[in-house]
């Protein structure tokens, strides 16, 4: 236990968190061998098999599983004591939102600066989750409650959706208006993977993989897309009615409603910036839910 060192134990993280030590490098800036050294060295001083090695990546052992809390706690404590002295409202807070939702949001953001000036926010635009007990976002936006760790959550909002085109669009073609729309419209899709798994099982249920134009790994391309009278798409309300020009075809696709909660760990609500952030957002989103219906 003596040799064993602060850096191996965020290296152990690392590769936790990403799964191979490639990836762990990029993370952290170091070189893959640089990587394994500290898992080998952290391994010797434990005298335990931390990681099953395999094409899949590194996997945790039962060992490794043990010791994984045990060094989430002290990653919180490290962050702790750097930040014991941010009694002030100011700072840097980290936002994680879904890649639509960083649109809408940041439309809205500029009186948050104006109360409070010395807050900075960093907004990462991602569908993918992060690690909040890591400390990876302060605050995210997610469409699924997280099933464990210390962590705060609080419905944001829920979303209701429809079918959209462009004025040009409709008027061109005026089967988007009718049930033919899946048969004799083009339209514009989310790459497999990009979106969820009801609105994918959606889109195959409805129509003919030849009426699709278009298939984006950006929903802003989208939304370019659809504006320019490129084709339909599944939209959710509350953002569609940010854009006069689009119009709404269809009536509420019921099965593509959604909730979204706000997350964050408790020990970053304990800091007065990122509670400040978090109690403007909650009050926005409680002020903006009624846009979200039809």
């Amino acid at each position: 236990m003596n040799n064993m060192h602060w850096n191996d134990l965020k290296v152990f993280a690392a590769v936790v968190q990403k799964g191979s030590l490639s990836a762990a490098g990029r993370y952290l800036g170091l070189s893959q061998p640089t990587i394994g050294r500290h898992i080998d060295s952290l391994e010797k001083a434990l005298n335990k098999k931390l990681f099953n090695r395999g094409s899949k990546g590194y996997v945790l052992t039962e060992q490794g599983l043990e010791l994984l809390p045990h060094i989430e706690a002290m990653e919180r404590a490290s962050l702790a004591i750097e930040e014991h002295d941010q009694s002030e409202i100011s700072g840097i807070v980290r936002l994680s939102l879904p890649e639509i939702t960083s649109r809408y949001l940041g439309k809205r953001l500029l009186p948050l600066q104006k109360l409070y000036p010395d807050i900075k926010l960093e907004i990462a635009t991602s569908n993918q989750f992060v690690n909040l007990s890591r400390r990876e976002a302060d605050i995210a936006l997610r469409t699924e409650l997280p099933a464990q760790g210390d962590l705060r959550t609080k419905l944001a909002f829920r979303t209701q959706a429809a079918i959209f085109a462009s004025h040009q669009y409709t008027k061109l073609n005026p089967a988007a208006l009718t049930e033919e729309r899946y048969q004799n419209c083009d339209w514009i899709v989310p790459i497999w993977g990009r979106a969820s798994k009801q609105a994918e099982d959606w889109y195959k249920d409805k129509m003919h993989t030849s009426r699709v134009a278009y298939r984006c790994a950006s929903f802003h391309v989208m939304m370019d897309l659809a504006l320019a009278g490129a084709g339909l798409i599944l939209w959710t309300s509350g953002y569609a009615k940010d854009h006069a020009g689009l119009v709404r075809v269809s009536e509420e696709i019921t099965s593509q409603q959604r909730d979204y909660w706000l997350v964050s760990h408790s020990g970053a609500l304990e800091q007065p910036r990122v509670r400040a952030v978090w109690d403007w957002i909650s009050t926005l989103f409680e002020q903006e839910r009624s846009k979200f219906i039809l």
